[in-house]
Order: structure tokens, then sequence, then C-alpha cells
């Protein structure tokens, strides 16, 4: 079963569930989900480590496992997302909106920095296991959302790329976002994210050179040839 595409801005007043059971299950189900996968967890798991007797608390609150998911990462991206967007406004005062390597910054740190707190840790991993989740796009829900922050920031990213094919523009995204989260993800199994706080900051620097690097790549004839068999393909599926 498939999922919305999109991560839709909160409503004003509602970008946190109370300190209450619905909030208790959510931060169980982030580290449940980040742990062993989303499918590897049961509703009756979920509830036990949010300790609630009552199984059918996560259903009531919810739904289903597929609204808690997108729960988890409504009530995460909030807050990141705030960041994000007053750091896109601070370059665009700065006159930097050309600057890719400060767009990228003012994209990624408000996520990425998080990984000095457990909870980041926890949420970088729970973002991992949905982006290789069959039922979930996460690259799409994030770039067609309608998270201010997100939209601003993207904006400037699709213009740092200049006149090339949509398609590969597109494709770049998704790399960009796949790229950022399994890299991070994948980082904190093997450092104390937490603790290694000189480790952690190289780390970050690095990742963001390098796709700053990755987005300024020129296109190769061989993939502009490679993508006009796909576009040909496609056309004649649609005729």
């Amino acid at each position: 079963m498939k999922t919305k595409d999109t991560i839709t801005a909160p409503a004003k007043g509602a970008a946190r569930p109370r300190s209450d059971t619905r909030l208790r299950l959510i931060i169980a189900a982030e580290k449940l989900f980040g742990d062993k996968g989303i499918h590897a967890v049961t509703l009756k798991e979920i509830n036990g480590a949010a300790g609630q007797r009552n199984e059918s608390a996560l259903h009531y609150h919810f739904g289903s496992k597929t609204a808690l998911v997108e729960s988890i990462l409504l009530y995460r991206s909030a807050d990141i997302d705030k960041d994000r967007g007053e750091r896109v406004e601070a370059l665009l005062q700065a006159g930097e909106e050309k600057d890719l390597a400060a767009i990228l910054r003012a994209t990624f740190l408000p996520m990425l920095e998080l990984l000095k707190e457990e909870d980041g840790v926890r949420f970088m991993r729970f973002l991992a296991q949905v982006l290789n989740d069959p039922d979930f796009d996460l690259p799409t829900m994030v770039t067609r959302g309608q998270l201010p922050g997100v939209k601003r920031a993207n904006a400037l990213i699709v213009a740092s790329l200049g006149d090339i094919a949509p398609e590969i523009a597109i494709q770049r995204q998704r790399f960009l976002i796949e790229m950022i989260v399994s890299s991070a993800a994948i980082w904190t199994r093997h450092h104390d994210s937490v603790s290694e706080a000189a480790e952690r900051e190289f780390f970050i620097v690095a990742l963001l050179d390098s796709i700053e690097g990755f987005l300024k790549a020129p296109v190769s004839k061989e993939a502009l040839e490679k993508l006009k068999k796909v576009v040909n393909k496609k056309e004649k599926n649609l005729a």
C-alpha cells in the first residue's frame, strides 16, 4: 500500500502533539522503526514500548502504521523546516542565493546538526528506514511537499543546476536526498555521534563538500544518449 507522496506542513498550533499518549507512541515507534525497520515492528511492540496496556491505543490515535510513519515525519519536520527557512532567508539577505555551498548548508544543516543529540540520531535512522521501504517514496515526499523551508531551498538548488534536462535535475534531487539520509544513518552506526564531536563535524562538512561536487558534475554525452532512449521509450508507450 502506497502512502501519500508529499509532506504537508502541520496546521498552525499543531506542529507538536501534546505530551500524552500520542507523543509517547510517536517516540517509541520512531526508535523501533529506526532500529528494526518499519515492517519488522508490530503495533503491539510499539504500544508496549510506549507503556500502553491498551493494545488499541495506537490504532485509536493513528489508524494505521502508514499514518503513524507520516505523523513521525510531521512531528520532526516542523522544527527542522522552521530552522531551514530562517537560514535560507538569512542567505538571501546576505546576497548568497547563487552560492551553492551556502545553499546546501542552509538546506541540510538543520537536519545534520541534530546528530549531536540522541533524538536526532534516532530520527536519522528512522528516515533511512523510510527511504528503503517500498511503501514510501521519501525523495518525492520531500521535494513535492508543502514545507515552506524545503520549497524555498529546493528552488535555489534547482536554479544552481543550470540549464540541464529536467529529468536529470529531478534525478539529482532524488540522489541528493538519498545520499544525505543514507550516509548520515550509516555513519551513526559506526560512531557515537553524540560524544564524538570532532568526528561528527568533520563528517558533516565532508558530506556537504561531496554533494556540492556531485551537483556541479557535468552531464556526460553518454548520460544524455541513455536519457534520450528512455524518453523515446516512454513516448512510444504513450502512443
